[in-house]
């Protein structure tokens, strides 16, 4: 299986988030995505075309924490942007949302762009089947996306087996708890890692080394699978 790291920039100003996308890009990641913690969503947009703009080979996405699933959709396509993550998607064991559909109509244009759904994720509506959820989330042309149950707590290795069970060979994404010393628990199942604070100083800086060390983990899981 081949594995994609993301490192996910805390944002702060436009300085941090291009100093922490260089971090990133020089450890060996394809690509950063950004998301604001403090409420400042409206200044995302403008920082992650900056790091488009100077890294163009790169992949760049960001989570708007305030905007609806196909509103950051929608946003990040028109400012070029190549990724989309969001912790609601509409997707849900129970059922389809509409919120669901609005997003797959849009991806059918933009075959390009990938988009990060979540399923099972934290703080949002408890999941009792997260594997059927992301089943459902792939036949939307959805990244399945899971996590633990708070920021920095790694999700349960169980669940991660039972969602890899039911995805078959599909791409499937985790976006907390992710460190040097536990990623290759989920080296076999998981594809695509969002890191940040396992791979940090602080809430808003990356660990060169930190980061360098779990990317070459995994290509070394890689080599010999």
């Amino acid at each position: 299986m081949d594995h994609t790291v993301l490192p996910v920039i805390h944002f702060q100003n436009t300085d941090q988030a291009l100093r922490n996308a260089e971090i990133a890009f020089d450890a060996g990641c394809p690509g950063v995505f950004l998301i604001s913690m403090d409420g400042e969503d409206e200044l995302l947009g403008p920082a992650a075309k900056e790091v488009k703009g100077r890294w163009g080979g790169k992949l760049v996405g960001v989570n708007y924490l305030s905007l609806s699933a196909v509103t950051a959709l929608r946003l990040n396509l028109t400012h070029g942007l190549d990724l989309t993550w969001t912790d609601n998607a509409g997707v849900h064991s129970t059922g389809l949302g509409t919120l669901a559909h609005l997003v797959a109509d849009e991806l059918k244009s933009a075959p390009e762009h990938t988009f990060f759904g979540a399923c099972g994720f934290k703080g949002q509506r408890a999941e009792p089947d997260t594997a059927a959820a992301a089943v459902m989330a792939a036949g939307l042309c959805m990244l399945p996306t899971t996590s633990g149950s708070a920021t920095g707590v790694a999700a349960d290795l169980q669940k991660i087996r039972s969602i890899r069970a039911a995805l078959g060979t599909g791409p499937l994404a985790v976006a907390s708890g992710i460190t040097p010393e536990n990623v290759l628990d989920y080296a076999p199942y998981v594809s695509h890692f969002l890191v940040a604070t396992g791979v940090s100083d602080d809430f808003y800086n990356f660990n060169f080394e930190k980061l360098a060390v779990l990317v070459g983990k995994l290509r070394t899981f890689s080599r010999a699978a």
